[in-house]
């Protein structure tokens, strides 16, 4: 424990000392994964389907907000989709215009929540972000979590219907609605993730030892137990070893930033009790476990001057004379 506390230490004065940069490469490491996800998933335009859009979308990314990012990406998406469909890129970004100007633009923050689902669900780690949600928010975590898994499934709905159907613009709208409405693998990716966004908030609210690391076990192993169940009475398409793996490795991302973002020492807790003149305060403090990192400090040593004897031409030591009141002051007290 105490070589993790001292590389998070290690990591913490590292990113004081650059966090501008730091802040800038995740911008940027942000758009490249965005527009590299949606060139994979959607990718139907081959205008815009090269390394080097990608890489100038991203370095643009840099001084973008993450809502402006988020618009980028939409704008991005929407191309695409236009060049196989101008009713569906319509209809997209429409659904795109409504959901900034009614949630995006009033909470920017939360813009890099729809990034990371988009990022994360190839990769069957999009189980990690109810469970970091429910660390940092409160349960008003749903609401990122509805809309950004409703967009994703929205776009993945529009890539089935463009793959396999061949009727007209009109109707493709019309089959992509429905296959959208009719989509339970969608609602029951909504339904774990609130569960499990909201039991992990509540866990880590109550007042014992080891909350937030316990709110994480339960989590993980709630998301799993949920997405069997509905597997078996929804019947939808659940790759086993995907979700264990995904769930297991979702569970040692978020303990690692948990514990980067706050370490608490448990062995020190202290109940106290104060009163001013109108409460009666029972105050629970826990310390946080902190180490300093150790600092390399290099100690040079001077080589001993030397001169030569110019009859033996032998070289030997120069003996320099020091004080001997100063350096042995205890041999002219005890005189």
């Amino acid at each position: 424990m105490i070589h993790l506390l001292v590389l998070r230490e290690h990591l913490k004065n590292i990113y004081q000392k650059y966090s501008r940069f730091l802040d800038s490469l995740f911008r940027f490491v942000a758009g490249l994964l965005t527009f590299l996800a949606a060139n994979e998933v959607i990718g139907y335009n081959p205008a815009l389907n090269h390394w080097y859009i990608v890489l100038i979308l991203a370095v643009f990314g840099i001084v973008m907000p993450g809502g402006a990012l988020v618009v980028a990406a939409a704008v991005f998406v929407v191309a695409h989709i236009f060049y196989v469909s101008p009713v569906l890129a319509l209809v997209v970004g429409t659904v795109f215009v409504i959901l900034y100007y009614v949630y995006i633009k009033f909470v920017p923050e939360h813009a890099y929540i729809f990034l990371a689902f988009f990022i994360a669900f190839p990769f069957h780690m999009a189980y990690a972000i109810p469970i970091f949600l429910g660390l940092i928010m409160g349960p008003i975590a749903v609401v990122p979590i509805i809309c950004s898994v409703s967009m994703y499934y929205l776009l993945q709905t529009v890539v089935t219907v463009v793959s396999t159907s061949t009727d007209t613009n009109i109707n493709l709208y019309h089959v992509a609605l429905q296959q959208f409405l009719d989509n339970k693998e969608m609602y029951v990716m909504i339904l774990v993730f609130c569960v499990v966004a909201v039991t992990v908030n509540i866990i880590r609210s109550k007042e014992m030892d080891y909350a937030f690391e316990i709110a994480i076990l339960t989590g993980g192993i709630l998301n799993v137990i949920l997405l069997l169940l509905t597997n078996y009475f929804v019947k939808i398409d659940t790759k086993m070893f995907a979700l264990l793996a995904g769930t297991a490795l979702s569970v040692v991302l978020v303990w690692m930033i948990q514990f980067m973002r706050l370490a608490l020492n448990y062995a020190g807790v202290e109940n106290l009790q104060f009163e001013d003149d109108e409460y009666y305060y029972y105050v629970r403090a826990v310390p946080k476990m902190s180490v300093a990192a150790p600092n390399k400090r290099v100690k040079r040593f001077n080589t001993v001057d030397r001169e030569t004897d110019t009859d033996t031409g032998k070289t030997e030591p120069v003996e320099e004379d020091f004080d001997e009141d100063i350096i042995f002051p205890e041999k002219h007290d005890e005189k």
